[in-house]
């Protein structure tokens, strides 16, 4: 059951990861490590929240604003905290792209942790 859970988490940072590693250092000029870094904060935060808590009960629409919203939360503290400038429109494209990609997510979600469970 943990190794469920895990593998579901890892699928999450691997959708995560590239688009923040990507973006991020291309658009917003920070550095890789920095990216990756935000990139394991924000799937864990979401994956905790949006797809364990929200999913389940409110469906796939919802849990994609929720992941959408706190991964935001999440770009914006941490490039605070780091003191980075990251223009808005890396932003705008670092979530759109997030979200998209939680639209596939979410189908495999289902498929893996909640295999009763219609759209």
């Amino acid at each position: 059951m943990k190794k469920k859970y895990f593998n579901v988490f890892l699928t999450k940072f691997l959708l995560y990861a590239p688009v923040m590693g990507l973006v991020l250092p291309i658009l917003g000029g920070i550095e890789t490590s920095y990216s990756l870094f935000f990139a394991a904060a924000a799937a864990l935060a979401s994956f905790l929240t949006a797809d364990l808590v929200v999913y389940p009960r409110y469906g796939n629409i919802i849990a994609i604003v929720v992941d959408v919203l706190i991964s935001a939360v999440v770009l914006v503290e941490f490039t605070y905290l780091f003191d980075l400038k990251v223009p808005v429109y890396a932003y705008i494209i670092v979530l759109a792209l997030l979200a998209g990609g939680e639209w596939y997510f979410h189908s495999y979600l289902r498929r893996v942790l909640f295999p009763g469970r219609r759209k």
